[in-house]
């Protein structure tokens, strides 16, 4: 009973439905794309969340630590409630307008109007982000912004770049639209109303994407070349993972280039009318989703199989050091290759989790892991997408920036003795260090609340020097090989003296999109831009020997490639025409080699090139992609009108990729962005904006010019304003937003309700009530099950309060439950109980954590089938104390990588002359090991021991959530009011029935193989299939005993030794999932050193320990 608080505090953790913007393809097959379930299984899921209690000795999982106490305010623009903590109020004015001018394209391209608020949660890092209790998943460094359902919330950080960021609000507001387009806006009213509307991930992703950013872009056409390219994009109806992000825009942006944007939007109406995807797709399009995807193939390859002839594969002009195709890990990056030129280092999830190894260039061999990350605090995450690595100028040392708790931090580690040193210094976000080649000063970029900047840090002197200073987005620091000057890339255009920023300069007015290179003179403090390619984006500068000539990529074609400068005569030259991406270029010190990694048919593989400074092709410029041919020709129309306008009052606010505007939505009075406000679409309006700040939005629409084939944009309709969008009390007296101080304020997450009937019992009322307020930080849960009157029903009440570092939380309940108790289970007992709890948790890490518990429950047993007896009672308290620890890494149904282990104490002093004592301790321990690809070992060794006057009873024998159960002893092991409350199943034992010892000290140990079983499996005759079907060979072995003089675990029988008290089992099994839930099935037979017993069948619902 103590812990049962516990388990609702883990359990509160994992209860939402969300989607999610993914930044990069570096958790491969791990994505989480969410999609609202049917009801009656959510409704299951829901009832299993609510009531399930975990067992004793299953209270893993990593933490969610609230490093930093937020002091939450929050603005409202006209459609938006947005939220931010202290130094977040210039980061929040932003979202405002990217927000609303993101929804006017919304509502433009798709013809809805949304119609209640949308919550908008900013961070002002990543690290804070994290900290989250809006959803209660732990958002890894891929994600880069969450949405969830049960409020429709909007959860995003602010990682320093803007053009990011404003991509990422436009990404989960397409989520957001959707909820409210299809689902109302929450949870509540899937339920209530029933809808059973599902989008599959590369829908839902693949519309965020195309819609975010305007159709294709860049670095969409690059991933998309290599899937096509290299024959890995498989049919629509098979998509999944991160190549639902990629191949969904594709899609989407190939659907309105062929048949027309505004019927994407027209399809999206008819999904809703319809309640169905593919008829709303065949519907307008006149196709089946089946051949539509065959259509889109057959374009892609058109588009990307001539590339194969103009354009050179990697291992054409470069050489491999990683495959990711013989086990080399999916994801490599963050080359960095050592000062003499023979060694290189670089980030790999080769071994799963992501490590830094050190390997000899020339013929890859790994030479040692120097860092293993994702397991310490330390070591939490790697940056794997803005990753810094770089080598002491002695090559001895390697300096790397992590994130390491509530910050980020650079850490200094030797080669050899692999001694690792930290920097004093933290920053919410440290990226790209970079070693100077003449001394001990480490570049780096470091983000603070609403801005990137260079920062220089001295190791010897300790001095820290703020190299840039403004709201421009800055990145990939290098030196120049004196020394004396840095390289970067960034947005800030022509401001290259901080003097000449207007004070009232706004970035929300700023074309953002594309980054340019610079180079800053520390002797002489001149910051110099050396690069201005139209249209394109540059980074990674890296200088040769003399410091004449420098290497940088550009994407200038469409393809992100290596371009040759001379930086006195300002000429440049491409020295690769790759038909794949390159990026992150390390070069040696003597300029012969330089490294880069590279998306390479379906992976990221580490490649170097000799001589890169010798390289001649013989081109000044590569051929253009198809994309950037077609850019170049809408983009020349745009600039012949935008010559017309003002130059001085043009801004754009959703500039991924592209600065150009819509020139149809500002020429039609009739556009729904005629109010003025700001969009990607309407950056010629260059009107005051003031009504994303609350005014009323007019809509000169008149319901008799009605046309559905026209965008929305396009349609006569009369539209009114809902009253939950008037807002009175947004704006200051310069119209500024007004920020207001957070209040709690409690709002349902879910309220479900059922009416039964039973013979046996009535009338049965079931109610699950779930509240919190908008951050997640206080919860409400009640829930009943009533039967008959209140003395035969559940309920409970729970509050949580999640907002600091420690978790508290409070429950009370009552429950009865009805057992056959007796020789023969002849009379039946009533159990009441009535209880409190109070438990905290104390993260000390994402990895380790202290929790405390202290229950008091009050027990009664009654025979209901005999009156005359009169009725027991036991009550009691119990404190509980638990060292937890968990560093593992999760497959498809259970971890495969890394250790995790619980030790607890518990007991319960004697309260009244009725009442028990006892002491109980116990260990767990469980780890995780790569056996072979794709088969894992797993160990378990799990013991404990009850002591005092009334110690616990352990019963052994069996599996978790046996269906099928049997009971060695006829009936569980419950004789009295004591063995009720304390005793405690010992689980899994297979081969055996439950129950088959039981006492008051046990051991088991649990041995399993895990393997690919089916990939895919089909049954002819029912319409069943399943997929990932995994297969388990195992073996069980343990024992539950009182006195030690009793145990005896071997005998001698007919003179060969035999088991006695020691319990073996073994056996197969496999793992499915059905209708959502993880099903397993086993067949075991225990063993007794001479003889296998029959075989035992075991149904089981849950997943693996």
């Amino acid at each position: 009973m103590a812990v049962i608080i516990q388990s609702k505090l883990n359990m509160i953790k994992s209860n939402s439905i969300i989607n999610t913007t993914l930044k990069e393809h570096i958790m491969p097959g791990k994505a989480k794309i969410a999609s609202v379930l049917p009801l009656k299984y959510l409704i299951l899921i829901i009832s299993l969340v609510t009531f399930c209690i975990e067992p004793v000795f299953a209270q893993f999982g990593q933490n969610k630590v609230q490093y930093k106490t937020f002091e939450w305010s929050f603005i409202q623009s006209k459609h938006f409630d947005i939220y931010f903590s202290q130094g977040g109020e210039q980061i929040a004015q932003f979202t405002a307008v990217a927000a609303e001018s993101s929804l006017v394209s919304l509502t433009d391209n798709i013809g809805y109007l949304i119609q209640n608020r949308i919550p908008i949660i900013v961070y002002n890092s990543h690290n804070e982000f994290q900290q989250n209790n809006v959803v209660d998943e732990y958002l890894p460094e891929g994600a880069g912004g969450v949405t969830e359902l049960f409020k429709n919330r909007i959860t995003v950080p602010f990682e320093g770049d803007y053009a990011q960021f404003r991509h990422v609000i436009h990404h989960e507001l397409l989520h957001a639209f959707m909820n409210d387009m299809y689902y109302g806006g929450s949870i509540q009213n899937i339920i209530t109303q029933n809808i059973k509307l599902q989008f599959p991930g590369w829908f839902s992703e693949g519309m965020a994407e195309y819609q975010s950013l305007n159709g294709n872009d860049k670095a969409n056409d690059m991933f998309m070349r290599d899937a096509v390219v290299y024959d890995y994009l498989p049919p629509l109806e098979y998509i999944d993972g991160y190549l639902s992000y990629r191949a969904g825009q594709s899609f989407f942006s190939w659907l309105a280039d062929t048949y027309g944007k505004e019927k994407i939007g027209n399809m999206m109406q008819q999904i809703k009318a319809i309640g169905d995807v593919d008829e709303g797709f065949k519907d307008v399009y006149k196709l089946t989703l089946e051949e539509l995807s065959e259509k889109w193939h057959k374009a892609l390859k058109q588009d990307y199989w001539p590339d194969i002839s103009i354009r050179q594969e990697l291992t054409d002009f470069a050489r491999k050091i990683t495959d990711h195709k013989k086990g080399d890990g999916f994801y490599n990056t963050a080359p960095a290759i050592s000062p003499n030129g023979e060694k290189i280092a670089y980030i790999s999830n080769r071994d799963d989790y992501f490590d830094v190894f050190i390997a000899d260039v020339r013929s890859g061999r790994i030479i040692k892991k120097l860092i293993k990350g994702n397991r310490t605090a330390n070591f939490e995450e790697l940056h794997l997408l803005t990753p810094g690595l770089s080598w002491s100028p002695d090559g001895r040392k390697i300096a790397i920036s992590v994130k390491s708790g509530s910050k980020d931090a650079i850490y200094i580690v030797d080669v050899n003795s692999e001694d690792e040193k930290e920097l004093p210094i933290r920053f919410d976000g440290i990226f790209s260090v970079s070693w100077n080649p003449t001394n001990q000063s480490l570049a780096f970029v470091g983000d603070n609340a609403h801005q990137s900047d260079i920062w220089v840090y001295n190791i010897t002197t300790k001095e820290l020097q703020q190299i840039t200073d403004d709201k421009f987005s800055d990145a990939d620091p290098s030196w120049s090989r004196d020394g004396r000057k840095i390289y970067f890339s960034s947005d800030r255009g022509n401001y290259t003296d901080i003097k000449s920023i207007p004070a009232e300069f706004d970035m929300s007015k700023y074309d953002y999109s594309e980054k340019d290179l610079y180079v800053y003179d520390l002797n002489a403090g001149t910051l110099e831009k050396f690069t201005g390619d139209k249209n394109a984006n540059e980074s990674n500068v890296v200088s040769s020997p003399d410091g004449k000539k420098v290497l940088y990529i550009s994407d200038k074609n469409g393809i992100s490639n290596i371009y040759l400068r001379d930086i006195e005569t300002n000429q440049e030259k491409p020295i690769t025409n790759s038909i794949d991406p390159i990026n992150l270029l390390s070069l040696s010190a003597d300029g012969k080699k330089v490294a880069f990694t590279s998306l390479n048919q379906g992976g990221y593989d580490i490649f170097y090139m000799e001589n890169p400074f010798d390289v001649d092709l013989n081109l000044t410029d590569l051929p253009k992609t198809i994309f950037v041919q077609e850019m170049n020709k809408e983009r020349t129309v745009k600039d012949s009108l935008l010559s017309l306008i003002n130059k001085d009052t043009l801004y754009t606010t959703d500039s991924a990729g592209t600065t150009g505007s819509n020139i149809n939505n500002a020429a039609d009075s009739n556009d729904i962005a005629s109010d003025t406000i700001r969009t990607a679409d309407d950056s010629l309006n260059t009107a005051k904006d003031t009504s994303m700040y609350g005014k009323d939005i007019t809509l000169d629409l008149n319901p008799s010019y009605e046309d559905t084939t026209l965008p929305f944009s396009k349609r006569k309709l009369k539209l009114k304003e809902k009253t939950k969008f008037q807002l009175t009390d947004n704006l200051n007296e310069d119209s500024t937003l007004k920020v207001k101080k957070y209040k709690i304020k409690f709002s349902p997450d879910i309220i479900y309700s059922n009416v039964n009937y039973s013979s046996f019992y009535g009338v049965q009322g079931v109610a699950q009530m779930a509240f919190s307020d908008i951050l997640g930080n206080h919860r409400i849960f009640v829930v009943t099950s009533l039967v008959l009157d209140l003395k035969n029903s559940d309920y409970a009440f729970g509050y949580y309060y999640l907002p600091k570092r420690i978790d508290y939380g409070f429950e009370a309940y009552h429950s009865a439950r009805f057992l056959l108790i007796g020789q023969n289970s002849s009379e039946l007992f009533r159990y009441r109980t009535y209880g409190l709890n109070l438990a905290a948790s104390f993260p000390i890490d994402k990895f380790n954590r202290l929790e405390g518990a202290l229950s008091y429950n009050h027990i009664t047993k009654e025979n209901l089938d005999n009156q005359n007896q009169p009725a027991e009672n036991l009550q009691f308290a119990v404190p509980m104390l638990s060292y937890v620890h968990d560093n593992t890494l999760w497959g498809y149904t259970a971890p495969i990588r890394g250790t995790r282990y619980i030790l607890t104490a518990l007991g319960t002093p004697k309260l009244g002359s009725n009442g028990v004592s006892f002491f109980t301790a116990y260990g767990d321990y469980r780890t995780y090991f790569k056996f072979l690809e794709d088969y894992d070992f797993v160990l378990r060794l799990n013991g404990g021991v009850s002591v005092g006057k009334n110690p616990q009873r352990f019963y052994i024998g069996g599996t978790e959530n046996w269906i099928n159960y049997d009971v060695a002893t006829e009936t569980l092991p419950i004789e009295d009011i004591q063995d009720y409350a304390f005793s405690t199943p010992i689980l899994p034992l297979r081969g055996y029935d439950y129950n088959a010892r039981s006492g008051s000290k046990f051991a088991l140990m649990n041995a399993e193989l895990r393997f690919p079983l089916f990939k895919y499996l089909v049954f002819g005759l029912l319409p069943l299939a399943f997929q990932n079907v995994q297969g388990v060979a195992f073996i069980d072995a343990g024992t539950v005993w009182s006195k030690n003089k009793d145990l005896q675990l071997f005998t001698t029988e007919d003179g060969r030794i035999k088991t006695k008290d020691l319990l073996l089992g073994m056996g197969i099994g496999a793992r499915i999932f059905l209708l959502y839930f993880p099903i397993k099935f086993d067949v075991a037979w225990s063993y007794d050193l001479q003889k296998f017993s029959k075989p035992k069948y075991y149904i089981s619902i849950g997943a693996d320990f």
